[in-house]
């Protein structure tokens, strides 16, 4: 077999080889994010929350209404906050500390917070039940997993307007 033959079935091959890794890619993908759905439906029913997520993909669930202002884009805002995987286990708190503070829409925080902090009014206390692609993605970072939902207890402290507001 001469050599230009020889690189012409290598070339296919490696051909071949791609398409076939993107689509085995794909199917993993969408395994991961079936899964990850099917943990935060079966989180949503044992807490008995009925409730559809906003277009995003982000659970809001209002615990306590507050009465003060929303934040905008723009705002900065204190809040204290309990971050745990659905299965309750603790991987961030600053309940016992000072309140954490953040612009809203500046991406300092996870998509999920910057969205879900704006539906709430200043003294109001909300759960966040985040997809990971509202958090840290397909790849997780700070020892959180790739696709794994978060859930957020979340108390707004206080609402600083910006120049938006």
């Amino acid at each position: 077999m001469n050599m230009r033959k020889r690189i012409g079935i290598i070339t296919r091959i490696s051909l071949i080889a791609l398409l076939l890794s993107g689509i085995t890619s794909c199917m993993k993908t969408d395994q991961f994010e079936e899964n990850e759905q099917q943990r935060i439906d079966e989180f949503l029913e044992s807490q008995d929350i009925d409730i559809d997520p906003k277009e995003s993909g982000l659970y809001y669930i209002e615990l306590i209404e507050g009465t003060g202002e929303m934040p905008v884009e723009g705002d900065t805002v204190e809040v204290y906050y309990r971050g745990s995987f659905l299965d309750g286990r603790l991987f961030d708190t600053n309940m016992d500390s000072d309140p954490f503070r953040f612009t809203v829409g500046t991406g300092y925080v996870i998509e999920g917070w910057d969205e879900g902090i704006t539906y709430m009014k200043n003294g109001g206390e909300a759960l966040f039940v985040i997809p990971s692609c509202l958090a840290y993605g397909s790849t997780g970072t700070y020892g959180i997993p790739g696709y794994t939902p978060l859930l957020y207890e979340v108390i707004l402290e206080s609402v600083i307007p910006g120049p938006n507001h």
